[in-house]
């Protein structure tokens, strides 16, 4: 069946019954996107315990929807923190082609309303049922090669061929500033982005990429590893599901060691870090039934409330720290390395590996050999160090003409204001020394890494019409990332700024040559600074290139050229 926006009302005869829907994967089926709407309206309609909510618009045309859980049904952020509860956020079908998110949900919450599992009081759940509509609606059974079902299932690409897991930094869908204005209403405690796992083969049907530790404030880091973690590990084995870290392997194959992953903000658990609400994204093992996957998503995710709703007490005072420590943080790290002197272990249940002849190419290719588990402590590298810290300005400038930046602001959470009327300010500039660009677009975007720069300190004149952005507020971190050209994901990086790249004016030749000869004359210095500037640099033998050189030491050379338009306010 198809569904369009216009008709998806009028069909809902054809939609199987809630009995029918939550029995989906047990014949290796998922729910097309208006049947698992049409489901969760019935469901809204006919329990307290649930409710749904339309919350902005997707690239498909479609409204983007939460599904709460809440045993006073409330469904209300602001009065779920009055009685302390915590909150659990669940993204699903953000990659359509790994839907077993969408059927685990389905079947909790059929469970939850009708009394068959007991829904805690002390914990909401809010659920986006599916986060890529575009490419739920394009459905096939061949775009993931190498997945174990289901039958049909949707597309990774959302409906302007997105992938919506690299996106929630830059935003350049409806769908991700719909989801950022569902996680600034709801300030979840924890979040969970459902995912199904490509890689190399094994025993487990779950693996876990958990928020980078050491990216989180150190209490709640600390928390995540020493309290919430092994609780999850040893509820999932109990469950019959026994859990492993996300497989990001060394070598060839997982006895080489398995690298923890840097989840940057542009996916969704980094940017959840920035909030200090940890995040986890849930693997599970493409090459499994995929029955077997959905009952250990299902079992996971139950684990997490199960946590909830015992340690409700600890989540909240962790998170609480965790925000106060980031309101004092003078310093904050914005890019990181893999810290390869720590090493943990884990016990990994694999498959041999081996090589043996391709019927395609001849050569040597890898497989696995199922006849022969095994079981061994493999290594695990889970650290990261700070590769480059900046520390925090007492506030952060945006001239008014930016308008895609400063929504992306609003849309996040920010607080901001406009000046009122021009002010003189004592402002740090970054000047953009260096940068590599993307040969190949990446999302959309030919991004910018590497970069580096200067800071130059300088007085300056703030017309009326700025914006305002203190850094002594809950989106700290956030902003830091964002607005720090230097930050891996920083909207510089992502080319939000580009304009500042291309010089505007240029001069005559035959015309500056007096100019640059009277300039040599009658500023002090500037002779001798070209002189040793021509002996450091060979492109100076050019005698266009020493034209160019003066004009570029002069007052006529624009000064917005590689000039970072965000200014830090370094003095109150």
């Amino acid at each position: 069946m198809k569904f369009f926006a216009g008709t998806l009302l009028a069909m809902v005869w054809l939609i199987p019954s809630q009995a029918q829907i939550t029995q989906y994967s047990q014949d290796n089926r998922t729910p097309e996107y208006a049947e698992v709407i049409s489901y969760y309206k019935s469901v809204a309609a006919s329990s307290s315990l649930a409710d749904i909510q339309e919350v902005g618009m997707t690239d498909a045309g479609y409204p983007l929807h939460t599904v709460i859980l809440d045993a006073d049904g409330d469904f209300d952020p602001g009065i779920s923190r009055t009685k302390n509860k915590t909150i659990l956020l669940i993204n699903n079908g953000i990659h359509p082609g790994e839907p077993d998110g969408i059927d685990a949900c389905i079947q909790l919450v059929d469970n939850w309303v009708s009394g068959k599992q007991p829904f805690p009081d002390n914990v909401v759940v809010v659920i986006i049922p599916v986060y890529n509509i575009g490419g739920a609606l394009n459905r096939s059974s061949h775009s993931r090669a190498n997945q174990n079902g289901p039958q049909e299932y949707g597309f990774r690409g959302n409906a302007r061929n997105y992938d919506l897991n690299r996106d929630f930094i830059k935003q350049d869908t409806r769908n991700a500033r719909s989801f950022a204005a569902i996680f600034q209403h709801w300030h979840p405690d924890i979040f969970i982005d459902t995912h199904v796992s490509n890689g190399a083969d094994y025993q487990h049907v779950m693996t876990l990429v958990p928020t980078q530790h050491d990216k989180l404030m150190t209490p709640l880091g600390t928390f995540l590893t020493d309290e919430v973690s092994p609780y999850l590990y040893d509820a999932m084995e109990e469950a019959g599901f026994p859990m492993c870290p996300y497989v990001n392997t060394i070598g060839e194959s997982p006895e080489s060691g398995i690298v923890g992953f840097m989840d940057h903000p542009r996916y969704s658990t980094g940017y959840a870090a920035l909030f200090n609400t940890i995040g986890f994204m849930t693997e599970t093992h493409m090459l499994k039934p995929y029955d077997q996957r959905v009952q250990a998503t299902k079992a996971f995710i139950t684990s997490c409330v199960s946590y909830m709703t015992t340690h409700s007490n600890a989540i909240i005072q962790m998170k609480d720290s965790a925000d106060i420590m980031a309101q004092k943080q003078y310093i904050r790290p914005i890019e990181y390395v893999l810290d390869t002197s720590k090493v943990d272990s884990f016990l990994f249940k694999g498959y041999t590996a081996g090589h043996k002849l391709s019927q395609v190419s001849g050569a040597q290719r890898l497989y696995y050999d199922r006849d022969q588990p095994w079981e061994a402590n493999i290594p695990l590298y889970d650290h990261y160090k700070p590769k480059m810290s900046m520390y925090y300005p007492e506030a952060w400038i945006l001239p008014f003409a930016w308008e895609e930046v400063t929504e992306r602001l609003l849309i996040s959470g920010v607080k901001m204001h406009q000046l009122q009327q021009d002010s003189t300010m004592t402002v740090e500039f970054w000047y953009i020394d260096s940068l590599g660009t993307g040969t190949n677009s990446y999302e959309g975007h030919f991004r910018h890494q590497h970069v580096t720069g200067h800071l130059q300190r300088e007085e300056m004149m703030i017309p009326a019409g700025s914006w305002y952005i203190d850094a002594h507020q809950p989106a700290r971190r956030f902003l830091m990332e964002v607005l720090e050209p230097v930050s891996p994901d920083s909207y510089f990086s992502w080319n939000f700024f580009d304009p500042i790249l291309m010089q505007k004016e240029w001069y005559s030749p035959y015309v500056f040559e007096d100019i640059a000869a009277e300039l040599l004359r009658t500023v002090p210095g500037l002779s001798i600074q070209l002189s040793l500037a021509m002996q450091d640099d060979p492109s100076l033998k050019d005698p266009q290139m020493q034209l160019y050189w003066v004009y570029k030491h002069s007052d006529y050379f624009e000064k917005t050229y590689m000039r970072y338009p965000v200014m830090r306010v370094v003095e109150k």
